[in-house]
């Protein structure tokens, strides 16, 4: 099911560029790649440079915070913004693109299984 609306679609770009680097300290190629993918399939009528917008804007946000506690503290905010805006079948969806994120590397460490978990409880799943 896609998400139409552009708040959470940016809420859900900063968490999961939030997730990808706040994991392992880095964002590598194939979870750009994953995450770009995954957003796209959220939105499938946005174009991809609406869909590199909204990455761009995401790593700019996440970038303007000094401390992890700072960037937690934000994807936290979009995860509850997320909460109050996306339906149960939506919520399962974003579970599993972030799954597939961790998995872009080929493993999915406990951090990002941590994470996850995070998410889900937020979520109500």
């Amino acid at each position: 099911m896609p998400i139409s609306d552009r708040a959470s679609l940016t809420s859900l770009a900063f968490l999961f560029v939030a997730f990808g680097h706040s994991t392992d300290g880095s964002l590598s190629m194939d979870e750009m790649r994953a995450l770009a993918g995954r957003l796209k399939q959220r939105a499938p009528g946005a174009e991809l440079a609406d869909i590199a917008e909204l990455i761009k804007t995401a790593i700019g946000e996440y970038k303007t915070l000094v401390s992890m506690t700072d960037k937690l503290a934000r994807a936290q905010q979009h995860t509850d913004s997320l909460r109050a805006n996306v339906s149960r079948e939506e919520v399962q969806q974003v579970l599993a693109d972030l799954r597939e994120i961790a998995n872009a590397d080929g493993n999915i460490s406990a951090e990002e299984e941590q994470f996850i978990a995070g998410v889900a409880a937020v979520l109500g799943s």
